[in-house]
């Protein structure tokens, strides 16, 4: 096909997809709204929704369904839909929304708040008149049509799904540099290969939609495995003595220590006999514990990290919430300031050892510098651990969610308190 002849197509297909809004234009409608949604079925990340409101001379080529543009012409067709629109808006409902309502019902949600967001950047007093969407009811006052695979056939419902998608393709590379190990910049967290080895090797994210994962974990328990099954490292002499939950940890210990006695173990309970210890936990680990967890509220935009500080027979609790622009890392910034407000507190009580149990991978990774960090919250917490260790002792523990510390779930009580969310 020549140049010349993909351009004559492309021009009869624009004509075909316009024709039903042309025909509602006829009958005194104004302002029609397409709306799509992307991510309903992916095992990680928030579902996008986008509307966009198209005026009646829009005539650029090549728009159709985000699914079948390659990733570099949906992002050149995003900026010119989003410049030449009449209103465009985004809709988000996160993965805890969605295991708590379903993924149908938060997608709806999502949609109407792309609606809201489209309507206010139409001239004041203006409202959308005629909503075109695909095979999905709306509970809103507003006209509907549906238009069965409407993404192929509709103009505005084929620029909401790149908008969409691009949105969310964006966020999810985002996530591949905080949760990295999951191949999210690929992946978009769609279950892959690579995604659910990540699962094996780390277990869950908080971004991750546990509703989604239980056929997972059935499989994986039921060949007798664990979802972040890892070998645990005993050093019995080094520089650090205990027990380490990577080799990285163990490495630092033992490389280049005469003498280092050490060994990896399956069972932890075996690393522990291996030391001649009674429990890990309280023999491992000198000092004081703290668990810490943080929360997102995505209504306020603001997060909280919450600390419970375990001194003995003394339990400190403490919260902050924050506002600031760290909030696009959602419940990690929370328990990052979580482990911040812990490691804060023996600094000024000039405690010199701490041990934090935290239940995100990367709260530890990037402590212990096994991550690399490439956003400006995660850079500041590797440098901010390392000078604290210049005065004490931090060692991290991971634990999982909720599975009924007290302690943990505590944290996580204040953390959320903190954004009067209970």
């Amino acid at each position: 096909m020549t140049k010349q002849e993909r351009l004559e197509k492309q021009a009869a297909k624009l004509v075909e997809m316009k024709s039903h809004e042309d025909e509602l234009r006829k009958t005194g409608v104004r302002y029609i709204a397409g709306i799509d949604e992307v991510g309903r079925g992916p095992l990680a990340g928030p579902v996008y929704a986008a509307v966009v409101v198209l005026p009646e001379d829009f005539d650029v080529l090549g728009i159709d369904d985000s699914k079948k543009l390659s990733a570099k012409k949906r992002e050149e067709l995003d900026e010119i839909i989003r410049e030449r629109a009449l209103a465009y808006g985004i809709g988000v409902a996160d993965n805890e929304e969605i295991d708590e309502l379903n993924i149908l019902n938060a997608t709806k949600n999502a949609m109407i708040r792309a609606i809201i967001n489209a309507n206010a950047g139409l001239p004041a007093g203006e409202e959308i008149d005629c909503i075109l969407v695909d095979a999905v009811h709306l509970d809103i006052d507003i006209r509907q049509e549906s238009i069965i695979k409407g993404d192929e056939k509709c103009l505005s419902i084929a620029a909401a799904s790149i908008v969409a998608k691009v949105a969310r393709d964006n966020f999810m590379t985002m996530m591949d540099e905080t949760y990295p190990g999951y191949d999210f910049a690929s992946n978009k967290g769609y279950g892959t290969a690579a995604h659910y080895e990540g699962l094996r090797k780390f277990g869950q994210t908080p971004i991750h939609r546990r509703s989604f994962l239980r056929k997972f974990k059935e499989t994986e328990s039921s060949k007798g495995d664990t979802m972040a099954k890892t070998k645990v490292y005993a050093v019995r002499k080094g520089r650090e003595i205990g027990i380490f939950n990577t080799w990285e940890s163990c490495r630092r210990s033992v490389e280049g220590f005469s003498g280092a006695e050490y060994k990896s173990f399956s069972d932890p309970d075996e690393a522990v006999a291996y030391m001649g210890w009674t429990s890990r936990t309280e023999l491992s680990e000198p000092g004081i514990k703290a668990y810490v967890d943080g929360s997102y509220d995505v209504a306020s935009k603001r997060y909280a990290g919450a600390a419970v500080i375990l001194n003995g027979d003394v339990v400190i609790e403490l919260s902050q919430a924050y506002d600031d622009e760290q909030a696009e890392l959602r419940n990690v910034a929370g328990e990052i300031m979580g482990a911040r407000l812990a490691i804060d507190y023996c600094l000024n009580k000039g405690i010199d050892a701490l041990t934090i149990y935290h239940d995100y991978e990367g709260v530890g990774r990037w402590g212990d510098d096994e991550w690399k960090a490439n956003l400006e919250m995660t850079k500041t917490y590797k440098e901010y651990v390392a000078n604290a260790r210049k005065k004490m002792t931090i060692k991290f523990v991971k634990v999982k969610a909720h599975v009924g510390n007290k302690y943990n779930e505590l944290a996580d009580k204040l953390a959320k308190g903190a954004l009067n969310m209970i």
